[in-house]
């Protein structure tokens, strides 16, 4: 047996790192970027107008003028309009156009005291200063800035600047393959109704649900008996079509946990089995002969999502080329007592004032319990010293 940090260390180096792929921008959401993506302009590529309004010389304002004749308008998505050299002139403009040329101010519409043949009146309370309204062209971006780097994950923010770059095409980290397996003969599908020594079948769902949040959609997600001869053919056919493979159950050491002999005798490496950890320690990792990576958890559901958060979740973004996000930390609002020699993934509520609080399920197999948790933190093994409140990092479930 092994320690936690021992086994995830040894899972992310050996990890493969995924290839790389292009994809349009429409279908890169939640992908890995792995080439950077530059400004193709300066941004905002011009004097941009800010509100609704009318532009003029903030000049003409401070020597008294507050009734302006309005000489035309410049609306979004047209050239750059140019203000007449009279100061008591303005244009009406719209959010998004150019600022005019010889204007250096906006006044919002919201300032404007009436507007009749004669021009526009504002509001002493306007006092427009030189640049109010106005985002200035490069102040975001200058042309050729790296604006999204690679290891970036896409969300809608990432989408937006990079569609604004002109960036049709992006390179990408190819999804992996994956396939989920829960064993057991007690487990019947969903919705067939379990004689009173059955279950319904809820790990494949549960783990294949985070693995698609998390922007690892699995393409297999099913289950199988406890018979070792049916289960080694099961298991060598998916092995040979996908880059990973994630069991829960059978990987203990009772009579019928055939999951180590099988995965052995198919020609798998074991990186470890058993890990002084709390929940999951007897979670197992294997390299398959093509290198395909197999995790095997325990069949107890809240182990089981817990070693895919703490394990599995990590090593595909590694795979991935992401960047390691910085978790959020949390004071705990009672002390804690880590455990001997175990490293603890503690599930934990987080109160309205920010702080958390244990919300540990009664046990490893009470997976409704875990609908009272937001998230979970990991605790180190106990070193000897007192028990502390000190900032813990806190993980959501996916």
């Amino acid at each position: 047996m092994i320690s936690y940090r021992e086994a995830l260390e040894l899972l992310l180096a050996n990890a493969p790192v995924l290839a790389a792929e292009r994809c349009r921008v429409e279908a890169a959401a939640g992908r890995v970027l792995r080439s950077e993506v530059r400004a193709d302009r300066a941004f905002p590529p011009f004097d941009r107008v800010m509100m609704d309004g009318f532009a003029l010389k903030s000049a003409a304002w401070q020597a008294g003028h507050r009734v302006f004749r309005v000489a035309g308008t410049a609306p979004a998505g047209s050239e750059t309009a140019s203000l007449p050299d009279a100061p008591d002139t303005c244009l009406e403009v719209a959010t998004g156009a150019p600022c005019p040329a010889g204007a250096d101010c906006i006044i919002p519409l919201e300032e404007m005291i009436y507007r009749d043949s004669s021009g526009v009146a504002f509001s002493d309370a306007a006092n427009p200063l030189p640049g109010s309204f106005i985002h200035r062209a490069g102040s975001d971006a200058a042309e050729g800035q790296i604006l999204l780097e690679r290891g970036t994950l896409l969300g809608s923010r990432q989408i937006g600047v990079a569609a604004s770059c002109g960036a049709a095409w992006l390179e990408v980290t190819r999804l992996p393959a994956i396939a989920v397996v829960a064993t057991g003969d007690e487990l019947v599908a969903v919705d067939q109704s379990p004689l009173p020594y059955q279950l319904r079948q809820s790990n494949g769902h549960s783990l294949a649900a985070a693995l698609g949040r998390a922007g690892y959609a699995p393409q297999h997600s099913g289950a199988i008996g406890d018979d070792e001869a049916a289960a080694r053919l099961v298991i060598k056919e998916l092995l040979a079509g996908h880059d990973w493979l994630i069991l829960t159950g059978a990987v203990s050491k009772g009579g019928r946990d055939f999951v180590p002999s099988v995965l052995e005798n198919l020609g798998c490496r074991r990186l470890f089995h058993g890990v002084a950890q709390r929940p999951g320690k007897p979670a197992g990792c294997w390299i398959g002969p093509a290198g395909q990576m197999v995790m095997a958890l325990p069949g107890n559901p809240v182990s089981a999502l817990t070693g895919l958060h703490v394990f599995v979740l990590p090593a595909l973004a590694a795979a991935s080329g992401r960047h390691a996000p910085v978790p959020r930390q949390v004071a705990m609002g009672d002390r804690l007592a880590a455990l001997p020699g175990v490293t603890w993934h503690l599930p934990v509520r987080l109160r309205p004032d920010g702080r958390a609080e244990p919300a540990a399920s009664g046990n490893s197999g009470d997976f409704i319990g875990l609908l009272r948790s937001d998230g979970w933190i990991t605790l180190p093994p106990a070193d000897g010293k007192p028990a502390s409140r000190a900032l813990f990092p806190f993980s959501p479930w996916h």
